[in-house]
């Protein structure tokens, strides 16, 4: 007799971070290690109480549901993502096979030997560094870096990382180890530069490095994209592995 479906869960916080929309994202968390996120309670969980000892970690693990949104890429994008109030997409026609970006978006392997946000069931797993923990009026605020999730997306749970747990140095990476990432240079004139906060220029950075455009992308060295970040639309064009940052605009 097959087992039942599991009842709903509700988050108990979620994350504001710098990045709107699913485009620009880092595909795992820790590519980008300044990106900035701060994980604020539901108010029936905004107890100190709740992260009494939380402290003493240096880590975290975050279990979350995935919001893709609309793709990005384009001015356009951005403006209807932001007029949508339902961010979660849908994992409804989910594939038994995915092409993930680090193979180019070109070869399939199993939806179970990736972390392809196009799953069953939309649940994400992602460890970051605790930053710092703020007592406010309303209740507990985690502040941290690396996440690997867009702004505004649910958090299901919340359990510290256990180094001798955790981390197994005697692991494999799979198909991953034959398939390294390449980053791309990033050219960001100085001009420009001095229009993003300093605090919010480290990860901006990185995320470009990662190369927010879909595996597979074309040669289109003409083709101007548009990157949500942190209250900007940043506008760039990448020829080979050389992206070059060609306008910075406070977004509307």
């Amino acid at each position: 007799m097959p087992h039942g479906t599991i009842g709903s869960m509700k988050p108990i916080a979620h994350i504001h971070t710098d990045l709107p929309q699913k485009f620009g994202i880092p595909r795992n968390s820790f590519l980008a290690p300044h990106l900035q996120g701060s994980i604020v309670f539901e108010p029936e969980f905004a107890l100190d109480a709740a992260v009494a000892g939380l402290e003493s970690f240096s880590h975290l693990w975050l279990i979350w549901q995935f919001e893709n949104g609309t793709p990005g890429g384009t001015a356009k994008d951005i403006a209807a993502d932001s007029a949508t109030a339902n961010k979660a997409g849908t994992n409804d026609n989910w594939s038994p096979t995915v092409r993930p970006p680090r193979l180019g978006g070109t070869e399939r392997v199993g939806v179970f030997a990736t972390r392809s946000p196009f799953r069953p069931n939309p649940i994400g797993l992602t460890c970051v560094k605790i930053d710092s923990i703020e007592h406010s009026e309303a209740g507990p605020i985690i502040h941290v870096l690396g996440a690997d999730l867009r702004d505004g997306t649910p958090i299901l749970d919340i359990k510290p990382y256990i180094p001798f747990a955790d981390c197994h140095e005697d692991a494999s990476g799979g198909w991953i180890e034959d398939a390294p990432w390449q980053e791309l240079e990033v050219e960001f004139p100085k001009e420009l530069q001095q229009r993003v906060e300093p605090e919010k220029l480290p990860g901006l950075v990185e995320v470009l490095r990662q190369d927010p455009r879909r595996a597979g992308s074309k040669h289109e060295p003409e083709r101007i994209y548009h990157l949500a970040y942190a209250g900007y639309d940043v506008a760039f064009t990448v020829d080979g592995t050389r992206l070059a940052v060609i306008e910075i605009q406070t977004s509307a």
